[in-house]
């Protein structure tokens, strides 16, 4: 069970991280394209969002159940796995906010360019540093 829940979270991290690096990626490209090309690379970075969306949510899930199948819950965790989840915690902000308002994008209510791209370079700078700390917590 837990190779099996091992397996999930590494897979949702590299989708998530994956995705977040291929959103970003696409968001620069729409800038410079012709207009009617817009729709569609916007529909593919909200597919790109949706899946973060899922495997944020089966981070979360089997993050918690090896937690505590490993340590028998919270209490006796180092100080970087809480800087780790201090990150997840905005980083799971930033991608709910970014879903939402893509969802708003469609009766014509949008963040300004430079305020999605400040969440998206937020959510960048967190993903790297939930990696860097997650690394240290879990090194012996």
């Amino acid at each position: 069970m837990i190779v099996t829940l091992k397996i999930i979270h590494f897979l949702a991290l590299a989708i998530a991280v994956g995705g977040g690096v291929a959103s970003a990626v696409v968001g620069a490209r729409m800038r410079k394209v012709e207009a009617s090309v817009r729709p569609v690379l916007a529909g593919i970075q909200a597919t790109i969002g949706k899946l973060g969306l899922v495997s944020l949510a089966l981070l979360w899930i089997t993050g918690i159940a090896l937690t505590y199948m490993y340590y028998d819950g919270w209490a006796n965790l180092p100080a970087s796995f809480w800087l780790k989840i201090i990150f997840v915690v905005i980083l799971t902000g930033l991608s709910v906010r970014l879903s939402l308002q893509r969802g708003k994008s469609d009766s014509g209510e949008r963040l300004p360019d430079g305020n999605r791209a400040l969440l998206a370079q937020m959510g960048a700078v967190s993903s790297f540093l939930i990696i860097i700390f997650a690394a240290l917590a879990f090194t012996n």
